[in-house]
């Protein structure tokens, strides 16, 4: 008995020393690392900036920003552990066709009392072990199904991290847009703060020379009033971009960054049809919707193929008993299983599945159209930014030669100070449209590099 026992423990502690260096052991121990929250990577968790290389304020490149976000981003990293959850289950779906081995073992004891009624008692143990081997031969393709199934997917679950690239990279280029446009507005406001200054101290001046009635400068230090309170507005959303920007970028601190001028914008095509083309190719969401109609499609070809017979190759090996040696027996050959009726189961899956694969087919359609839609959209967008400008560019002129003129006027009191004030406020609006157009001419272009599924442009 001591003998038995020793080989059973040493047989226990070498399955455990072959299992410490198998993949089934690693596997384990990934999990468990998982589990661990100090092993949680940026993404999983709300980094710094110093973390991510980045500066807590000053000038900083788009590129820079673009790459640390489509490698922190929540949304780009849940979408790259979805992708890699799909390629598992792809592994998953194949195993099927492997050989499966299963393993069992049991020591069972019992005490029975005898039939007499005495206090004395009988202990009976059974011990027992064996081992099957089992390999599918063939089922009509139904597995094969499954594992196109699983492929599909995980070709659907690839392009799902690729649109969460493009849209954290539409984010980022959006909000780092919208702040350089911020910055600009708010210089705009500086300066006309700047100009009402001016003005007011020469407005006091006049009236105190005499060439000026006081209602001149109350009026200027009213307009002085407004454009201070503008220049406050101004600042604060300002403020608001840089909070924006850090939240595209996945932070979640105060950061006073300044956009590089002159940051580059991905390419488009010449026109709208090549713009199309491009997006028929390149889409993620598109090609998303393609994979998932063919899984779909795959999932129809299981469902029909359950309904017939499976064939497969099987080997056992079993031994029992209450004394040893234990008595044996061992079986092998083939073994066919089929379930001719479950109560139409099976046949009320098969019109799921066909009706999952026209929803399939229609959402494939529903995304084709809408990202025509978003080509089309940001095409006109930036044509129309295109054109306000130009047309801008034009007025900012034409309002400078007005103010001018309007200045040169009330120096030698032939112009009052509401057509002085009036010019000062025209310049300055004609600036924030020019800014604004700019703005928009940039958001444009980031929306219709989202629309054909351009993340950072391969240079």
């Amino acid at each position: 008995m001591k003998r038995a026992r020793i080989r059973a423990l040493l047989g226990a502690v070498a399955v455990l020393l072959a299992c410490a260096g198998s993949p089934g052991c690693a596997a384990v121990r990934r999990a468990r690392a998982a589990q661990d929250p100090a092993s949680a990577q940026p993404g999983e968790r709300t980094p710094t900036a110093a973390e991510l290389g980045l500066p807590a304020a000053g000038a900083v490149p788009l590129a820079d920003l673009l790459q640390r976000a489509l490698r922190v981003h929540p949304s780009v990293v849940q979408a790259r552990h979805n992708a890699e959850a799909a390629r598992s289950r792809v592994r998953e779906a194949e195993a099927a066709l492997l050989p499966q081995i299963s393993t069992n073992a049991s020591v069972v004891y019992r005490d029975q009392q005898t039939p007499s009624g005495s206090t004395a008692s009988v202990s009976h143990r059974f011990t027992s072990f064996g081992f099957d081997v089992s390999w599918l031969l063939f089922d009509f393709g139904h597995t094969h199904a499954l594992a196109r199934n699983a492929g599909e997917q995980w070709l659907a679950a690839q392009a799902d991290l690729r649109t969460a690239e493009v849209n954290a990279a539409y984010t980022v280029r959006n909000t780092y847009f919208d702040l350089a446009r911020q910055i600009e507005l708010l210089g705009v406001a500086r300066e006309t703060v700047r100009q009402f200054e001016v003005h007011l101290d020469q407005v006091k001046e006049f009236v105190r020379v005499g060439t000026r009635i006081p209602y001149d400068e109350t009026k200027a230090e009213v307009d002085l009033g407004n454009a201070r309170l503008s220049e406050v507005k101004a600042r604060d959303a300002m403020l608001a971009a840089e909070a924006s920007l850090a939240n595209a970028l996945g932070l979640a601190e105060v950061v006073d960054w300044t956009p590089v001028e002159g940051a580059p914008l991905p390419a488009i095509p010449e026109g709208f049809d090549g713009a199309w083309a491009l997006a028929l190719r390149s889409q993620p969401s598109l090609a998303a919707a393609r994979a998932r109609e063919q899984a779909a499609s795959a999932l129809v070809d299981a469902r029909i193929a359950a309904l017939y017979p499976s064939l497969d190759l099987s080997f056992g090996y079993s031994a029992g008993g209450s004394t040893f040696p234990l008595p044996w027996s061992w079986l092998a050959g083939p073994g066919a299983r089929w379930v001719p009726f479950d109560g139409f189961q099976n046949l009320s899956t098969i019109d799921e599945a066909a009706a999952s694969f026209r929803a399939a087919r229609a959402a494939r359609a529903q995304a084709e159209q809408q990202a025509w839609l978003d080509v089309r959209s940001a095409w006109l967008a930036i044509e129309d930014a295109r054109q306000r400008l130009d047309l801008t560019t034009l007025t900012v002129r034409n309002a400078e030669q007005n103010l001018d003129l309007a200045q040169g006027l009330f120096d030698v009191g032939k112009g009052t100070s509401v057509e002085l004030t009036d010019s000062q406020q025209a310049l300055a609006q004609a600036r924030a449209d020019q800014v604004q157009a700019r703005a928009d001419l940039q958001a444009a272009t980031a929306r219709l590099a989202k629309a054909l599924g351009i993340a950072i442009e391969e240079r």
